[in-house]
């Protein structure tokens, strides 16, 4: 069962929740995978004590980078026209990639009249996967400086997880989503079993959250929601709770010791489950029993 921690804005938690959560499933169900889908800024890793061995690693690449031949190029400026990305720009009176803007969609290539544009393979980032000192198998992705092509690699990612829960007879994978609705998270939530959006009890995080779930719904899958920090503003709960209009499985409270436990990458799972917020988190995973197969 692939589960997505997801939130329609940064800074809510989600990295947190998602975390402890593979640890406790590790520890209560036989073993789980972790995959940290945000290649642009993985930190999954770290929140669970960091590395203690590396399993697996490789460079990806799969980006395709447009190039110009300016022997066969007739200075027509076709290719400005169409390009939706802005990756081709007027130099000195003819045509120039700008190649951290290529999307490598092949729109420029089809409109020219000489073909004189062709593309290369470029580095998209790489994979790789480790045991981390909580004991679980996380596999992530690191975007390369200037790519954009994160959609692709967020898949592999999942991919890359899937093949260790297989050898490994794991039932359950943990995807930590990167915030927001772009390609990345759709790229995430596409094919998942379930959706556990993390919420702060605030107008834009609720927004957010809401543009999320409209997301979700075009995937047909399961979804519930968990509000952190809740006590910040327990009455607008009310109001979360009537726009989601989904089963909320878990509060868990606004507690000092969350940053400090990972200051010191020591997740609350381990070490810090007699603590406010790590009583909310045992709360949350017991009320995820009748979603977790």
């Amino acid at each position: 069962m692939e589960i997505v921690v997801a939130s329609g804005k940064g800074g809510t938690g989600k990295t947190f929740l998602a975390s402890n959560l593979a640890i406790l499933i590790d520890e209560k169900l036989d073993g789980v995978v972790a995959a940290d889908a945000d290649v642009e800024a993985p930190d999954l890793i770290l929140a669970m004590g960091g590395e203690k061995r590396l399993l697996k690693s490789r460079e990806i690449w799969e980006s395709m980078k447009a190039s110009i031949n300016y022997e066969l190029c007739n200075r027509c400026l076709k290719c400005i026209d169409v390009c939706m990305f802005d990756a081709i720009r007027l130099v000195d009176g003819k045509p120039k990639i700008v190649e951290e803007f290529c999307e490598g969609c092949g729109a420029c290539a089809h409109v020219c009249p000489v073909n004189a544009i062709s593309f290369r393979k470029a580095k998209t980032g790489r994979i790789y996967s480790v045991e981390t000192m909580a004991g679980v198998k996380t596999t992530t992705g690191d975007l390369e400086i200037g790519g954009r092509n994160t959609g692709e690699l967020v898949y592999l990612v999942r991919e890359e997880a899937k093949e260790f829960a297989r050898k490994d007879h794991v039932k359950n994978i943990i995807i930590d989503s990167a915030p927001g609705i772009g390609c990345p998270v759709i790229s995430s939530l596409s094919g998942a079993d379930l959706l556990i959006i993390v919420v702060e009890p605030t107008p834009q995080s609720l927004t957010g959250a809401k543009r999320l779930l409209k997301v979700a719904e075009s995937f047909k899958m399961k979804v519930t929601y968990v509000v952190n920090k809740f006590d910040l503003n327990e009455e607008f709960l009310k109001t979360i709770d009537s726009e989601l209009g989904l089963e909320c499985v878990g509060k868990i409270p606004y507690d000092s010791e969350v940053p400090s436990s990972y200051s010191m990458m020591r997740p609350m799972a381990i070490y810090g489950m007699d603590t406010r917020a790590g009583r909310a988190l045992k709360e949350v995973f017991e009320s995820l029993g009748s979603w977790i197969t």
